[in-house]
Parts: C-alpha cells; structure tokens; sequence
C-alpha cells in the first residue's frame, strides 16, 4: 500500500506531473523528503499589513512570508529599511511550550513589567514564535496590560511556520492589508497569530502542519545579530539573551544548544512556570556527583512529566546535565508571590546575564550599563568589583555619560576618581557643544529645552577650563 501524502502534508496528486502511478509513488516514497530538491524557491507573494479585528482596539502588525533558509543580512534590511527599525541594543528571544502552563495571573504580571522596562529602555527585540498559544500568548496578554505609548516601544516579534498559520494563503498578496481575527483555533494542527506583535516572519520550507522551518530561521538571524556591533567603533556585540519559561522536551534541547553553540548564550530560567524550566531549575540545585546518584529519579520525573518512553527520558537527562556544565551561563529566577520584588529581579536578571555571558571588561560591561541607562548595575556590579581600568577609560565612560545626558552616572563616576581637572580640555568641550548643537537639530521642539540647558553648562564648562589655566583670573559665578 502507497502513501496518498508526501513528507511536507501534502496530496501527492498535487504535486507536479501528478504522480498517479505505483512507480511514482514508490519514487517519492522511497525518496528522503529535503526542502532543498523537493521544492522551488519563488519570489514572496504574500507581505503586507495584518489588521487584527478582535478587541476593543485594531492593532496592525506588518508580515511576510519568507523562504526558511532566507540570509539573515536580508532580514536585516527588510526591518531597518523597509519596515524602519533601529538596529537592537539587546535580543530577548522567549523559549517555552507551546500548551497553555500554570502561574498565568502571577507570571503575566511578572514579565509585563519586566519585559516593558527593559524593552523600553534598552531599544531591545523580543523573539517569540509568534502564535496565539502557550507561552507566546502569555507575553502577548503580559504587553497588553502596558499603554499605548509604552507599548510601541516594545519591538515584539513573532518567528512564526508558514504551514501553521490557519488560513494562511488569506495573507497572499503584495503590500496587502488583510484583516485577521486572532481566536485561537479549533483544528489542533493549525494554530493563530498573536495579535500583540509588531512584526512576524513567516518562515515557509515547504511543509504544511509542521514545525521546524521557524527554528531554522529564528536561530540563523539570532547569531546574525548577536556577531553585529553595537555601534561603529565598539567592540562590544549585541547581546542576545534566552528567556526560557515552561517548555517541553523541544525547549530543553534548545537551552542546550543555547548554552553549548557558538557564540554562548546566556539562559534566564523562569523557575514556577511549570515543566522544562523547573525541571531545569531542580536540577541545577545539585552538584554533578549528586546527579548522577538521582539519575533514576530525575529519568522517572521526566517519562512522567512528558510523557515518553525510558530512551527518550534518558537523552533529555542526558541534555540536563549539559547544561549544567555551564551553569555561569544560566540563571534562575524564582516566581514568588512578591510580584514587585520578582518583576525587579527577572529585568536585573536579563539584563546581569549579559555581563556576565560575553566576559566583558569593566569598561566594556559599563558601556552596556549607560546604554541601558541602568546606574542600579554601575554601582551593584562593576564598581563595587574593584577592577582594574585601562588608562583613559574612565574619562571615556563621562565623556559618553555627558553626551547622553546621564545624570546620575556622571554623579557615579565623579565619585569613583574621575578628576574633572583632568577631564576638562578645549577638544572635550568643544565636542560637548557641537553634540549638543547636532542633537538639537534632531530632535522634537518641546525636548529643546533641555538641550539648551545642557549648552549653557557646556559654556559654564568652558568657562571652567579657562579658569583652570588662567589662575589669575577670578572663578566665573557658575550657579
């Protein structure tokens, strides 16, 4: 008997030539199914504007429908040139299952605060698989407890398959605008977009009703991003960061791969989100040569918690345990009822694993901490260390403090032995004031304001300098 389906879902009537014979379905039978030689590549016929329907409010999010092996630089230039993007400071990229999990009231609250700080001061990407389901939805409804206004800051987007997507071929057309109602679907096979999402990719290998064309995809542009500056000149990366809550036996293999591929990426597990990542999070707790003692247990738990077989339950241990050879890579945060004091400890927590992930100098981890605008982590975690700076640095770090209008790091730095005798020069001031002229030009009138305080301390400044080298001379009345 010859199967009526090929390995991408669909009627093998209906691919070309028909194969309607016993030699041709014997043929593709027989044939090990590859994206790469059982399918064409075609220019995109589906992109546009995605107008979701449900809810009080239309949201609109832009899409596309891409091949699942596209060169991550094109999608590069798809967001920052066509859809208008900042490049990011930071990727948070959300692993976890795909069913609906536990804690949902406690952890939504949780990563809305979170996930909102950090996205709206940090300029940073949120990765999703971007369906209507399971942890996704849960960062979808977590974002839309913000506001209209900090809500746009929040770049989410969803790295969703193609063949997944219920109604799919709804979305085909060039520049369309197509409304969309985002209820979750009763096919179990099929599932919906989420409407809380600003972008989604649609990763298409060819296959209808399966994963994986997504994963390829999603972790191709991840490393694309995460070899990219932060800005000319800097030797620093953009980070990029797993936010692993819930998950089943797909999110440990990807936690694994997180912590073991090239280049390293640092893993925040949500312990109390169910599964995988208090699985994780349990046996993390217990030094290697205790784990090998609690192998039965630890196998037992995982046969019954996913339901598979003894092999299965032994690899998935077997991917634990490699985890937790890079235990300086992971870090776990407790949900508790304290929802305040957890929200605050999950966004350090995000924020902490990138210092500490890409072995980053003083100055270097101080640079992520401006750009961040986080003087909490200035003083909790670089000047408190004590470590050495290269010569200049420190001047470097107001320069740049100063540029951004960073307060309270200037304050840090003017504390931690930076001389403002020593600091103060004709070509500093100089740059200082024609910073503030090029961001006065940029930027809305009703911001200009502060601007123009800024230029009258610079000229207090150059005041200052002359003061310096002219001891004669009385001090200027600076107020």
């Amino acid at each position: 008997m010859y199967k009526t389906r090929c390995y991408c879902n669909r009627p093998l009537s209906l691919h070309c030539g028909g194969l309607d014979d016993a030699d041709s379905n014997r043929t593709v039978e027989e044939e090990l199914w590859m994206p790469s030689t059982h399918t064409q590549l075609l220019p995109t016929d589906a992109f546009g504007t995605i107008e979701f329907q449900s809810g009080t409010h239309k949201r609109k999010a832009q899409y596309v429908r891409l091949a699942h092996d596209t060169r991550p630089e094109l999608i590069m230039q798809l967001f920052t040139k066509e859809w208008g993007l900042e490049l990011p400071k930071l990727v948070i990229t959300v692993e976890g299952g795909k069913s609906n999990f536990g804690q949902q009231r406690k952890l939504g609250r949780v990563l809305h605060k979170s996930l909102s700080k950090i996205a709206g001061a940090t300029g940073a990407w949120v990765f999703t698989d971007g369906l209507n389901k399971g942890v996704t939805r849960q960062i979808g409804d977590a974002l839309l407890l913000e506001n209209v206004k900090s809500s746009a800051q929040v770049i989410v987007i969803g790295i969703a398959p193609w063949g997944i997507v219920e109604d799919c071929y709804q979305l085909c057309g060039h520049n369309h605008d197509v409304p969309y109602h985002s209820i979750s679907s009763l096919r179990p096979e099929y599932a919906v977009l989420n409407k809380h999402h600003s972008y989604f990719l649609l990763a298409d290998d060819g296959t209808l009703r399966r994963y994986g064309a997504e994963l390829v995809l999603r972790r191709n542009l991840e490393k694309y991003i995460s070899n990219q500056k932060l800005h000319p000149g800097s030797q620093c990366c953009t980070p990029l960061v797993c936010l692993m809550i819930g998950g089943g036996c797909n999110t440990i293999r990807t936690v694994r791969d997180y912590v073991m591929d090239t280049p390293l990426v640092p893993v925040v597990v949500c312990d109390g989100s169910g599964r995988a990542a208090d699985l994780l999070a349990s046996v993390l707790e217990h030094e290697q040569t205790v784990l090998e003692s609690m192998r039965n247990y630890f196998v037992t738990l995982i046969q019954n918690m996913f339901e598979v077989d003894m092999k299965q339950a032994e690899c998935l241990y077997s991917l634990l345990l490699q985890c937790t050879q890079r235990k300086n890579l992971i870090t776990v945060v407790r949900l508790t009822d304290q929802q305040e004091e957890t929200s605050q400890e999950l966004d350090l927590a995000i924020l902490k694993s990138v210092l500490t992930g890409q072995h980053l100098s003083s100055s270097e981890q101080f640079d992520f901490a401006l750009m961040w605008n986080r003087v909490d982590i200035a003083t909790s975690d670089i000047f408190i260390c004590q470590q050495e700076w290269p010569p200049g640095a420190l001047e470097e770090a107001m320069m740049q403090a100063l540029k951004l209008d960073r307060v309270d790091f200037v304050k840090l730095l003017l504390k931690n032995g930076v001389s403002m005798q020593k600091f103060l020069s004709v070509p500093r001031l100089e740059e200082l004031y024609n910073t503030v002229i090029l961001h006065t030009k940029k930027i809305p009138a009703h911001l200009c304001q502060s601007n123009e305080e800024i230029s009258r301390f610079s000229a207090k400044l150059w005041n200052y300098q002359h003061d310096i080298r002219s001891p004669k001379r009385n001090p200027p009345n600076v107020k």
